[in-house]
């Protein structure tokens, strides 16, 4: 039982880190929290599902027409919504993404209606039993796709010249713009990867808890809640945080109660914040200037 609970632990933690690693990648961009990344996730998703039902394509291409459809949309939200704000007080554009989140729940409510939609999942139901431990195949479908996903973030920023420019950005942006860097593209680069990466997060979540419009709230401020436990900010760190969320919330939820895990992650981040500001996994306590 312990396994198994590891194991959905660290499914559940996989897509609190995509959605924290989404609003990391848009924070170090814009200086901005985006309370709209669930919302745009969810409303990928629903894109997605109708795509699969007009083509009948293989999910595994749905996946990755996801993952590029969820590219376009941040990029064009970007550029329409976010970069006209980009000189603005910050105040300013976190309303403007409270307003984004309004602006795709109702889109999805008036297009798709309010009620649960089954999306397929990506392997079989049949349970897969390892050495005695019966594993779900959704928890292990979504690791895998999630540990995927990751790596190409991490080859993305380590290897290639708009991954060096992006983390240069981030760090420096003023000593960037001098070096040659576009901020404004890597601005927009940053906003595609995040709606990219939040939409393949709510298509690994739909099959496991249907698909509506309200679906992302609490995934999207896990997501968040790891992120700031990880230590915002730091790639690595938010996404250790998202599965330490995960598998400590799927532990007291079956040892403990399950009313317990959903007060968890809040105490979590204020025992964080009063201890360790700069995140549990976090090696510098420097601040960006």
């Amino acid at each position: 039982m312990f396994v198994s609970l590891l194991i959905t632990g660290l499914a559940v933690g996989s897509i609190y880190a995509l959605i924290g690693l989404a609003l990391v990648l848009v924070n170090k961009a814009t200086d901005v929290v985006n309370f709209g990344q669930g919302e745009m996730a969810m409303f990928g998703t629903f894109i997605m599902l109708s795509a699969l039902n007009a083509t009948g394509l293989p999910l595994p291409i749905i996946f990755i027409l996801g993952f590029l459809f969820g590219g376009l949309l941040g990029g064009v939200t970007e550029w329409l919504v976010i970069r006209p704000l980009l000189s603005a007080p910050p105040l300013n554009m976190l309303i403007t993404t409270l307003g984004l989140w309004f602006v795709f729940n109702g889109a999805a409510g008036w297009i798709w209606g309010y009620d649960p939609f089954r999306f397929p999942s990506l392997t079989s139901q049949s349970p897969i039993e390892l050495s005695g431990v019966h594993l779900a195949p959704d928890n292990v479908s979504v690791i895998l796709v999630a540990l995927i996903l990751m790596g190409i973030l991490y080859a993305f920023f380590e290897y290639t010249r708009e991954g060096v420019a992006m983390r240069a950005a981030s760090q420096r942006p003023r000593a960037a713009a001098l070096m040659g860097i576009r901020l404004n593209r890597v601005t927009a680069i940053s906003w595609a990867f995040a709606g990219g990466v939040s939409v393949i997060a709510g298509m690994l979540i739909a099959p496991i808890t249907f698909l509506e419009p309200n679906m992302m709230v609490p995934i999207l401020l896990k997501g968040f809640a790891g992120a700031i436990i990880g230590g915002f900010g730091s790639l690595p760190g938010t996404v250790l945080g998202g599965l330490l969320l995960g598998v400590v919330e799927t532990m007291l939820g079956a040892y403990v109660s399950a009313s317990s895990k959903e007060a968890f992650a809040f105490v979590l981040i204020i025992a964080v914040l009063m201890l360790r500001p700069s995140g549990i996994f976090s090696t510098g306590g420097g601040k960006r200037v």
